[in-house]
């Protein structure tokens, strides 16, 4: 009986060094990827949010625009408009990828 408790409690301090270990690496893991972020960014801090935040209004605008246009039409969808959707999520994707370095 006491042996099994002697392995009971070693595997209990496995598991708390384990989830400790890991708990570690990633804060070690998270510091490491901001201060690497910092260093290499490619522009200013406020140059990138204008970019992210202009590039989140274009979606907005554009999404908003795709919903008018499906809400004011009393047809039924066809593939016709699932192309046209198709279409315009792939110009948004390219613009917001020039937006962005």
């Amino acid at each position: 009986m006491l042996e099994h408790l002697d392995f009971h409690l070693l595997r209990e301090r496995e598991d708390h060094a384990a989830t400790q270990g890991f708990a570690g690496g990633l804060a070690l893991g998270i510091l490491l990827g901001v201060v690497l972020t910092l260093v290499f960014a490619p522009r200013r801090g406020d140059e990138t949010r204008a970019a992210v935040a202009q590039a989140a209004h274009e979606v907005k605008e554009k999404t908003t625009n795709l919903v008018t246009r499906g809400a004011s039409s009393d047809e039924e969808t066809d593939f016709g408009d699932a192309a046209a959707i198709e279409r315009e999520v792939s110009v948004s994707g390219d613009a917001d990828s020039s937006a962005l370095p």
